[in-house]
């Protein structure tokens, strides 16, 4: 097979080979969309299971620490700890994010008109002291309280009617969602319990497939990425857990409004590299505005100070240095993570960038050994005999 394609056409049949290979080309080329279009629905079909590989990959790293220091390298019992903490945080965030949210939300309809009026006396004063113009001004901010009014009835009007739908059985894609949700923590309950027997098949499996030589090459690179992940979005976690424990905890000795709901916000996008601080800052900033200006003038000094605790103190002791980027190249694994695949290709966009750097950084080192020289181009100085 080798021999034939290296050799040129000659006979009929080689070019009637040729010629029902293009038309095979051309022909998935005219039919791409399609495929893509039923690749997209399989991928679809397959998210669950997806999801369910995700969900066991971060929760093996509780579960390596749980079955170590807790159980004496016992499996079971850290696996059902780790759900068990899993679905602890997730009712703790809905106890705490949805009463403060609907506060929030009831609290800034029922101020409109005072906003309203406040804004508009300002702007009167603003006339009458430097003779300024500001009917349109006025006119504006009229018009805008009244579309906030009526978006807001007409969420309300949505969410009551999405709530009647469910009620009377309608919403059927409930039902998906349930068994899609089900799908995905049976598979991450089968992966994490299986993971040694998994893995000992994928590396029966690739010492029948490939040389010896690139079977070690496989596993030492597979090691480094495990390592790079596990750390880095192991590390992030317990960042944004403490992080949003400080908020919370400085904003309430502060008394400030809507303390839990926004210390979970600042805490989630904390798990964002170097953009989730702000990201989550400036709608509790917006929040508190509203009820305060001095009060979210107190919520920025606050997240500043934490922000830099963290930044200089926290985050580098337990991320360390688990990916060893620069800020520059952070930068760009977010960007390009995120317009690829929204919120979670920010989170793993960085340490996918730290994976690759480090292939990079070995090529590069075994070219360099291979030529004989180092990284300035000197020759590199050869091994000391031992029998001298």
């Amino acid at each position: 097979m080798k021999k034939w394609l290296a050799r040129p056409p000659r006979t009929s049949g080689d070019y009637l080979c040729l010629a029902l290979g293009a038309a095979v080309i051309f022909g998935l080329a005219w039919q791409l969309p399609a495929l893509l279009q039923g690749a997209g629905t399989v991928l679809e079909i397959l998210s669950p299971f997806a999801w369910g590989v995700v969900l066991a990959y971060v929760l093996d790293i509780p579960t390596r620490l749980f079955a170590q220091k807790l159980f004496g390298g016992k499996r079971v019992l850290a696996i059902v700890l780790s759900y068990i903490l899993m679905f602890g945080v997730i009712a703790l965030l809905l106890a705490l994010v949805v009463p403060q949210l609907i506060a929030s939300v009831q609290s800034f309809i029922a101020s409109l008109g005072a906003y309203e009026a406040a804004i508009q006396d300002g702007l009167i004063w603003v006339r009458e002291t430097f003779g300024l113009e500001t009917e349109t001004l006025e006119l504006y901010v009229q018009q805008a309280t009244v579309q906030l009014q009526q978006w807001f009835a007409s969420v309300s009007g949505a969410a009551a009617q999405a709530a009647a739908d469910v009620a009377a059985g309608a919403a059927a894609g409930v039902a998906g969602a349930a068994v899609d949700g089900f799908v995905t923590l049976a598979v991450s309950i089968y992966l994490l319990s299986s993971k040694e027997l998994l893995l000992h098949a994928a590396r029966t499996c690739l010492r029948a497939a490939l040389p010896p030589q690139k079977v070690g090459g496989l596993f030492s690179v597979c090691t480094m990425a495990n390592r790079t992940f596990s750390g880095y979005i192991g590390g992030q976690l317990v960042d944004a857990l403490l992080v949003g424990v400080e908020t919370f905890l400085l904003m309430s000795l502060f008394r400030l409004d809507y303390a839990p709901l926004i210390a979970v916000l600042v805490g989630v996008t904390n798990i964002i590299p170097l953009l989730g601080p702000f990201i989550g800052a400036a709608p509790g900033a917006l929040i508190l505005l509203l009820e305060s200006p001095l009060q979210a003038l107190e919520f920025v000094i606050i997240i500043l100070v934490v922000q830099q605790v963290d930044g200089n103190f926290i985050a580098p002791r337990i991320l360390g240095g688990a990916t060893g980027m620069p800020g520059l190249g952070v930068l760009l694994a977010i960007i390009v993570g995120g317009n690829l695949f929204g919120v979670p290709g920010m989170v793993v966009g960085v340490p996918t960038l730290a994976v690759l750097v480090t292939l990079l950084k070995q090529a590069v080192g075994a070219g360099l050994a291979a030529r004989g020289i180092d990284e300035d181009g000197r020759p590199l100085q050869p091994p000391p005999d031992p029998k001298n």
